[in-house]
């Protein structure tokens, strides 16, 4: 593991993304990449830059498309076509547009189809929480999830988000429904790591700890076994009934990449209905008696969702930026 700057990171990385947009989506991309990574999610920063290189080379992220096109709405509810665009630079849109359409009607959904990866999603939640808003973002994915009950890849592995705005800094929950996301276990693959607990399959179907072995097989188990699976197949129904966009099925497995993903961007404005000093100050109680529980293993105790990011980007802005020598390799590569 090597550490780089994020000023070092964003202008590699935009280097290599030049190749197929002009700069400044370029650079957007790249601080999206970064910033992921400085905010210490690894997986979805840095880590996967080289695979979207390898999407958009490909053509299964269609990289001349940078914005999507509105379809229809009603009030504060509307629905956009990505047109299998590039993912983050689509989803900060229509995040964006949820807020505006918050802003004016108290609550807000965008519906969003056909879009490609969009990285992480705790981003979009943070951009609803850090205009005072609280936001709830899911995606579905390719089928790279082994569903409760079954023995293949049948339902993918959903990401979902919640973010509240505070004043000592958003929370934000992101999480698939997975116990690991696929692109941590790719980094616990190539660090050597073990799992501490069996959340995949093996080539043969054998349940095991070993990241490597279920990065061969792309069989993951869903998290609370039968919980996550049926959360995984009611994220992916509801965001491809409200786009009209694809369903899981119809993005098929990894083997056949990932393109054209449903998303949705539920935005509140709380201020608009409630008193929102009061609501901070029960919030932050809440908090404090979280952070005052005594740890049970003595060293780590009880953290509200996000409550570490501040800290984390202030280190990785002091130190550096973790990412293993195999990646940052690629993306030296990408830029020459």
């Amino acid at each position: 593991m090597i550490t780089v700057t994020y000023e070092e990171a964003v202008a590699v990385m935009q280097k290599g993304l030049e190749r197929y947009l002009p700069a400044p989506q370029a650079r957007r991309f790249a601080e999206i990449f970064a910033g992921n990574s400085l905010d210490g999610v690894h997986s979805h920063g840095m880590n996967r830059y080289p695979r979207y290189l390898s999407d958009m080379e490909s053509g299964l992220c269609d990289a001349r498309v940078t914005s999507a096109e509105r379809v229809s709405g009603l009030g504060g509810l509307e629905v956009w076509d990505a047109h299998f665009g590039v993912g983050p630079l689509i989803a900060e849109q229509a995040a964006g547009r949820a807020i505006e359409l918050a802003k004016a009607h108290g609550i807000a959904c965008v519906a969003l189809r056909n879009n490609s990866h969009w990285l992480r999603a705790g981003r979009y939640g943070l951009m609803m929480a850090d205009a005072g808003m609280m936001g709830i973002c899911m995606t579905n994915t390719c089928m790279n999830l082994v569903a409760y009950g079954a023995k293949e890849p049948s339902t993918g592995n959903n990401p979902i988000t919640f973010a509240i705005p505070r004043r000592a800094g958003s929370l934000v929950m992101d999480m698939a429904v997975s116990q690991y996301a696929f692109g941590k276990l790719e980094i616990m693959a190539q660090e050597g790591g073990m799992l501490d607990t069996e959340c995949g399959y093996d080539v043969d179907g054998n349940p095991t700890n070993d990241p490597r072995k279920i990065v061969q097989s792309g069989l993951m188990m869903p998290m609370a076994l039968w919980k996550g699976s049926a959360l995984s197949i009611m994220i992916d129904l509801m965001v491809s009934m409200l786009s009209l966009g694809r369903t899981s099925l119809q993005i098929g497995r990894p083997a056949d990449g990932e393109r054209g993903m449903s998303q949705m961007f539920v935005c509140m404005n709380p201020a608009a209905v409630i008193d929102m000093e009061q609501a901070e100050a029960q919030m932050e109680r809440s908090v404090a008696f979280l952070n005052a529980l005594a740890p049970r293993d003595g060293k780590h105790g009880v953290r509200a969702p996000g409550q570490n990011l501040a800290a984390t980007r202030a280190k990785h802005r002091a130190q550096g930026i973790p990412v293993t020598e195999e990646t940052w390799a690629k993306i030296q590569s990408a830029a020459r």
